[in-house]
C-alpha cells in the first residue's frame, strides 16, 4: 500500500480489512488476560499485535497534514532538507 498503485478497491479492502484485525484482536485480548488462560505467552504476542496494528492504523488513515509536517520539518532542517 505504501509504495505501490493501488487498485480503486484496495484502499478500502485496506481499511476495512485492518480496522477488523485490529477489533478483533483486542477482543480477544481480556480472554488472554485471565488469569486461569492456559497460554501465558499469548498475551505478550496480543499486545505486541495490537500495538502494531494501531501504529499501522495511524500511518495510513491519521495523518498528519501536510502545513504541520511542513513546519516540523522546517524547523527541524532551518537550512533546507
Amino acid at each position: 500500500m505504501l509504495r505501490a498503485s493501488p487498485s480503486s478497491r484496495q484502499p478500502e479492502d485496506h481499511r476495512q480489512g485492518l480496522k477488523w484485525l485490529l477489533r478483533l484482536t483486542k477482543l480477544i485480548h481480556p480472554v488472554a488476560s485471565d488469569p486461569e488462560f492456559p497460554d501465558k505467552s499469548l498475551l505478550g504476542q496480543l499486545e505486541a499485535q495490537v500495538c502494531q496494528l494501531e501504529e499501522s492504523w495511524e500511518l495510513f488513515y491519521n495523518r498528519m497534514p501536510e502545513a504541520e509536517a511542513e513546519m516540523i520539518f522546517s524547523e527541524a532542517f532551518p537550512n533546507g532538507r
